[in-house]
């Protein structure tokens, strides 16, 4: 039983490795907002087990996108994110304590922007780049069939063969 687990977390965590950076970026703004709308729906439901445990997984993934921009990177949009990432892990333990959705409301808009924002660009930068490697995938396998096509035509002239 043991080893059967194993194979299933190491095949799902080979499956995992497999992931574009960039994809996984949006899936993690993706279930961010996920468990930002169950966590208001614990509150509103004065559920607080529903609450903590999701309030509890979005500020798990909130932490590793503020982890996933580079320490290096000085640039206005990283120093942006990492001073949005930080207000709301900040903010979000306080809605835990005060059963406030309304700060749960504004992470929720601020993650859903910056999911949009990801989505109008990396998204599709990654969809362009994805698309011009295939286009040269595809042109290197068209050149390299004529040039077997016509190299050994080449090659022959005046050559005689006898069967």
């Amino acid at each position: 039983m043991n080893s059967l687990h194993a194979r299933n977390a190491y095949r799902q965590s080979e499956a995992q490795s497999k992931i574009h950076p960039v994809k996984l970026i949006h899936l993690m703004y993706e279930r961010t907002l996920v468990h930002l709308d169950k966590a208001m729906a614990g509150i509103a439901g004065k559920d607080p087990k529903k609450r903590g445990e999701h309030l509890g997984k979005a500020i798990a993934i909130i932490a590793e996108l503020n982890a996933s921009v580079k320490e290096d990177d000085n640039s206005e949009a990283a120093l942006f994110l990492r001073g949005l990432y930080g207000a709301i892990l900040l903010e979000l333990p306080k809605a835990a304590i005060n059963n406030d959705a309304q700060i749960l409301g504004q992470t929720f808009s601020y993650i859903k922007r910056l999911k949009e924002i990801w989505e109008e660009t990396a998204m599709k930068e990654m969809l362009a780049q994805q698309k011009g490697s295939a286009k040269d995938d595809t042109l290197a396998r068209a050149s390299e069939e004529r040039y077997a096509e016509s190299e050994p035509k080449a090659a022959l002239q005046g050559v005689s063969f006898s069967i």
